[in-house]
């Protein structure tokens, strides 16, 4: 989350939670317009739906059941904790863990070699040194 300190933006880092809760909204009994329909609402929705930067969450998630193989998975994230590059990397490794769920093994994902506050505050001192 964020908050302000002396008119300075301040991130604050929580430790990750034991678990996330996902909503599940089962829309598969609509007619299929009309499942169609309420879940591009739904997307809508959730896209104009503003964020609490000093509470959070500033990651939403839900899962549409559109049918008993066709679901649509939201990820809702303001745009101050993931830029391109990371949405990127979040949905390659979502896929990944995915795949490896489907097919009952362990997912194979790169361990970290940073973490992301650590290149935050890289990147600062990199451009406070040009300027």
């Amino acid at each position: 989350t964020f908050s302000s300190r002396e008119g300075q933006p301040v991130q604050h880092i929580h430790p990750a939670p034991e678990s996330w809760p996902l909503a599940i909204e089962d829309l598969s009994a609509l007619e299929p317009s009309a499942r169609e329909a309420t879940a591009a609402r739904r997307i809508s929705e959730e896209a104009h739906r503003p964020f609490d930067l000093e509470h959070g969450p500033l990651l939403r998630t839900a899962l549409l059941k559109l049918g008993e193989q066709e679901h649509v998975l939201l990820l809702c994230m303001h745009h101050i904790i993931a830029d391109g590059w990371s949405v990127d990397v979040l949905v390659r490794e979502v896929a990944e863990v995915h795949s490896a769920l489907l097919e009952n093994r362990s997912a194979a994902l790169p361990e970290l070699p940073v973490q992301y506050a650590d290149y935050a505050a890289w990147q600062r001192r990199v451009l406070k040194d040009s300027t």
